[in-house]
């Protein structure tokens, strides 16, 4: 097991950022020029010292996530107890809640116990987990940072039903563990009355930027995952996003190359697209971080903007086969952001036959990751060849210091775009319609309007019903 705690190894371990597909010198006239990126660099330095002001003032929280030591032992302790008393944990939560959980467990999960997200109120998907488990070796996270998500509650009382059926009124509590706000919403008043165990997502931590909290740190250490490296991870990148100077700061370089993008070239779609199956999920956890966190129809100020590109998974080589043509041919508004991994962990070689077929002999004797490998370089140059805007970041491995360093990385690029937008990112104004629709017509008490609201858009909408 890699010693983190050594220079030497983390050096060697390093997320690397190449941004010089999305330059003038590399695609022309489609690319950034460097007097573009250099009249924003004044700015951009406005924004870092705010930011290091606000952080320093106790105002970013997500930046402290890395040094969390007391939490670390706590969840490492609990995590150790479930690991001894059930052979399966079942996560109940959906959004953020959930897809840092993903994240995390499609990358680095050992095995040694089965740890399963669900992150929908489908009936036929649930339905289908809950009946595959034994419920008398199965625990529940139900991960809410309001408390008050309406399909985590609804998946929480289905399962507090069929547990309570299974196991009794005594037996089934040490089968629930809820992560939460630690003072307000409905969760943390069930656990002050109910005796659960429970966990805490810090003040000022929306649910998108909680994959490093207890929400995705919990399942992750049930799963076998070393979560003292992904936290050292997290800790490694902070430390070089110190750095003042724009090209030595990834995410701020990031962060202002996708802005200048935007608002420059109109390229309102970024797409994550990284070279791994282990990496899927991520491109998802990715997809509502940028989108929540940046779109915005007005700034801090008030003054309309409508910023936020759109962001798009995709994983290589597979989506080569879907999308590339998209990207190569269709309209010139993307940011395609690839991830390479050096080293996938294992290597299967290529068996020699058919060498006198010459669309197959060539194969023979090469290795899949190095064919993968070969698939992502190829596509790089094929877009830039096209005039088409890329970002490629290399990790040397996939293991926990990595994948730290890519969340913190990302969080860290969406904060820095958000100051450059003029936008709040911590909050997701529009979306909260929805959630208060739904509060309507499930019958929720006091959001009665809401249900009256969608009842007479349902009837103007049938009146104008087609066939």
């Amino acid at each position: 097991m890699p010693d983190f705690r050594r220079r030497a190894v983390r050096e060697s371990m390093t997320v690397r950022l190449d941004p010089s597909g999305m330059l003038d010198d590399a695609i022309g006239s489609e690319g950034l020029t460097r007097g573009e990126i250099e009249a924003l660099a004044e700015r951009a330095a406005e924004c870092a010292r705010a930011l290091e002001t606000k952080r320093a003032a106790g105002e970013l929280p997500v930046y402290d996530l890395p040094q969390q030591t007391d939490m670390v032992r706590q969840i490492t302790k609990l995590a150790a107890a479930v690991r001894e008393e059930v052979d399966t944990l079942v996560v109940l939560g959906i959004g953020g809640s959930a897809l840092g959980s993903r994240s995390i467990l499609e990358a680095l999960a050992d095995g040694t116990k089965r740890v399963e997200v669900a992150d929908n109120v489908d009936p036929w998907s649930f339905g289908r987990l809950l009946d595959s488990l034994d419920l008398k070796r199965t625990a529940f996270n139900v991960v809410s940072k309001s408390g008050e998500t309406a399909a985590t509650m609804a998946q929480f009382l289905v399962v507090r039903d069929r547990l309570l059926r299974a196991l009794g009124a005594i037996d089934y509590q040490p089968r629930v563990i809820i992560t939460t706000d630690g003072e307000h919403g409905s969760l943390r008043q069930i656990v002050n009355d109910e005796g659960f165990r429970d966990l805490v997502v810090p003040s000022g931590i929306s649910g998108r930027f909680s994959v490093l909290s207890a929400a995705g740190l919990f399942p992750a250490a049930v799963a076998g995952v070393r979560i003292e490296d992904l936290l050292a991870g997290a800790a490694w990148m902070d430390r070089r996003l110190r750095a003042e100077a724009l090209w030595e700061n990834p995410a701020h370089l990031m962060a202002t190359l996708l802005y200048l993008a935007e608002t420059k070239r109109r390229k309102n779609v970024v797409v994550l697209m990284p070279y791994s199956d282990r990496l899927r999920d991520f491109a998802r956890w990715f997809a509502q971080l940028w989108a929540e966190s940046l779109a915005k129809s007005s700034d801090v100020e008030g003054n309309p903007t409508h910023s936020g590109q759109t962001p798009q998974p995709a994983v290589g080589a597979t989506d080569q086969h879907s999308q590339l043509q998209l990207y190569l041919d269709g309209p010139p508004d993307k940011v395609v952001t690839f991830i390479r991994i050096e080293d996938h962990g294992r290597e299967l070689e290529i068996p020699s036959a058919y060498g006198d077929l010459e669309g197959v002999g060539y194969l023979s004797g090469k290795g899949l990751g190095a064919l993968l490998n070969m698939e992502q370089r190829a596509t790089e140059l094929a877009l830039q060849k096209r005039g088409r805007m890329v970002m490629t970041l290399s990790l040397p491995q996939l293991n926990a210091f990595t994948l730290g360093q890519l969340f913190f990385l990302f969080e860290a690029a969406t904060v820095f775009a958000g100051a450059l937008h003029r936008v709040n990112s911590w909050d997701q104004p529009a979306a909260e319609e929805g959630r208060r629709l739904t509060f309507g017509l499930a019958g929720r008490k006091g959001w009665e309007d809401r249900a009256t609201e969608v009842e007479e858009w349902l009837a103007s909408k049938a009146s104008r019903a087609i066939g």
